[in-house]
């Protein structure tokens, strides 16, 4: 009987420790998750963008290729969360959606933003069969929409018209393109956006370009990040997401001159990892 009590305070003991210690990572992460946190993923090849915002709304923007993207997101979000308010393909491409098709498997989605192109690739078929199985809604994106989250709003900036079911030649024109809004501070994500996009943007919307962050369409390749497109910006900072010695060479040196010439510093998943951008509405940072 004795041997009894002495392991039942055991392991009243343990269980108190377990709930400080689940309690104590509940507050830290809390502190750490005050302010807007965009983290831009090292996943080879390809993009993908974590968005947490002070409300602890989630946000999921393209997944890479492979699964890597499940690795980083079991390290960015809580152990016990397995859910996402909203996750954006900004086209079909396998370097965007072949992670995005692994999400879907292991996390509950609770809404998609896509262009709704028709694309015949294994990947973006089974990422529609997906989102069909799983009722998850999908709204078809196009310019002018706003989608809020607390004080945070992402501004879909294009396609500029419903691409829903419409064959391209090239994915790329039907890019979904978004700027994030975070009381005085702003990052515009441009996806595999090209200058036909970016040209567009300029003479249409010049106005709603600035921005104090831009990810960097294409990889940094030599189809985007125009002189025009990066005047009207005006980065401070420039996002690149490409692999180590991938076998197209991006970011081309060209793109690279172009946007120090437009007075942004460069970071580079390629070179620098993963890269954790914070905001709290006034600055904006990287985190080191």
């Amino acid at each position: 009987m004795e041997k009894i009590k002495q392991y039942g305070k055991i392991i009243f003991l343990a269980s108190c420790a377990v709930l400080a210690a689940l309690v104590w990572y509940a507050a830290l992460y809390a502190e750490a998750h005050r302010n807007l946190n965009v983290s831009f993923f090292d996943v080879g090849q390809g993009d993908t963008i974590f968005i947490e915002s002070p409300d602890r709304t989630q946000i999921l923007i393209d997944g890479g290729p492979g699964n890597a993207i499940l690795a980083k997101l079991g390290r960015a979000m809580p152990f016990w969360d397995r859910s996402l308010d909203l996750v954006i393909l900004t086209h079909a491409h396998a370097d965007h959606v072949s992670g995005l098709v692994e999400v879907l498997k292991r996390y509950r989605v609770d809404r998609i933003l896509e262009s709704g192109e028709a694309y015949g690739t294994p990947e973006y078929a089974e990422w529609r069969r997906l989102a069909q199985e799983k009722n998850i809604p999908v709204t078809v994106a196009h310019a002018g929409q706003e989608i809020r989250a607390g004080a945070l709003v992402i501004a879909v900036l294009s396609p500029f018209e419903n691409k829903s079911g419409v064959s391209l030649k090239n994915p790329h024109d039907a890019n979904v393109s978004t700027k994030l809004i975070y009381g005085g501070t702003s990052a515009l994500l441009m996806g595999d956006a090209e200058k036909m996009i970016e040209y567009r943007l300029v003479y249409e919307r010049s106005e709603s370009l600035r921005s104090d962050v831009l990810k960097v369409g294409h990889h940094g390749s030599k189809t985007s990040s125009s002189q025009e497109f990066l005047a009207a910006v005006s980065p401070k900072i420039a996002i690149i997401q490409a692999g180590r010695k991938n076998r197209y060479g991006h970011p081309t040196q060209e793109v690279l001159d172009r946007i120090s010439a437009a007075g942004a510093a460069i970071f580079r998943t390629d070179l620098d990892g993963d890269i954790a951008l914070a905001s709290n509405g006034i600055q904006y940072w990287i985190e080191r």
